[in-house]
């Protein structure tokens, strides 16, 4: 083993030449050629922090930095690594960048967005199959039977400019208006049975209009009896022309307040349904026939 290396003429410490150290004892060498004139060891490390230049007029060795996410890359060799972007901007490290990196990396700094995204839509899958196992939700293919009606004429989106989404939005408000007079519980909306109700109107349009088959109705009793149990009502309003009726279609409020006299006209629209949900779908047939079908547990 030699001594301090003090006669030898590789660069001392100080040398801004020395790109390898010793992983022994850390002594700087020009070159990857060990072994160590300092200990003796055989394995030189690349050396990680450039050291101050001895010179003013000494330019420290260039990164390239991507200006759209700020990544740092040794070469010009666009593109990003991280976010693609074609171009790299030359950037001259200073003494202040040497001693920010001195000062410590966090977690976060190592973290690259895809990886953060990966992490976040793992986590987001796992809530949703454990609440998929607790019953709270079904995931698509793992339920019941397909509440979708095919090829059904007429609208059951828009009609006359109309958004028939806010009219059944706005139904439910004024029955619910009717019942709160009556000093009856309102009636809480319910997606479940939205899909029911809308399944049952939209096949009642197809059959109405047409000679082709319909699902069968039974495929509606597996999600009634889960949003219902026993206790649910059909509610099947005739159907209405309102053709040439130009103020009915004005708005959803004008729609749906000529629609809902014939849910409070009932005997018991405000005095029963202890469970208080509903569902509500309003479709638009030819010619401004207007088919609502509600479902109420």
């Amino acid at each position: 083993m030699r001594g301090d290396g003090g006669d030898s003429d590789e660069p001392t410490r100080g040398s801004e030449s020395a790109k390898w150290r010793c992983a022994w004892c850390g002594k700087p060498h020009s070159r990857n050629d060990p072994p160590c004139d300092n200990c003796g060891h055989h394995k030189f490390e690349k050396a990680v922090v450039p050291v101050a230049p001895e010179s003013d007029d000494y330019e420290r060795q260039p990164i390239w930095v991507c200006p759209e996410c700020g990544r740092e890359h040794q070469k010009n060799s666009p593109p990003c690594s991280r976010c693609g972007n074609a171009n790299l901007e030359k950037h001259v490290p200073s003494d202040e960048d040497y001693a920010d990196e001195l000062s410590g990396t966090s977690y976060l700094d190592v973290l690259e967005p895809q990886y953060v995204l990966g992490m976040v839509f793992a986590l987001v899958a796992g809530g949703v199959l454990i609440l998929a196992v607790a019953g709270v939700i079904t995931l698509p293919g793992t339920g019941g039977p397909s509440l979708t009606v095919d090829g059904v004429p007429g609208n059951a989106t828009t009609a006359n400019g109309v958004d028939l989404t806010e009219t059944e939005r706005a139904y439910l408000a004024s029955v619910n208006d009717g019942r709160e007079s009556a000093g009856v519980d309102r009636l809480d909306g319910s997606e479940n049975l939205d899909d029911v109700a809308r399944f049952l109107n939209q096949r009642r349009v197809k059959s109405t209009y047409t000679e082709e088959s319909v699902p069968d109705i039974d495929r509606a009793g597996q999600p009634l009896q889960e949003a219902c149990g026993d206790n649910s009502r059909l509610l099947v309003q005739e159907s209405r022309s309102l053709a040439g009726n130009e103020s009915a279609f004005a708005s959803p409020d004008a729609l749906a307040a000529v629609l809902d006299d014939t849910f409070l006209d009932r005997d018991d629209a405000t005095a029963g349904f202890a469970v208080g949900r509903t569902g509500v779908d309003i479709h638009v047939a030819p010619e401004d026939r207007v088919f609502v079908t509600q479902v109420v547990c």
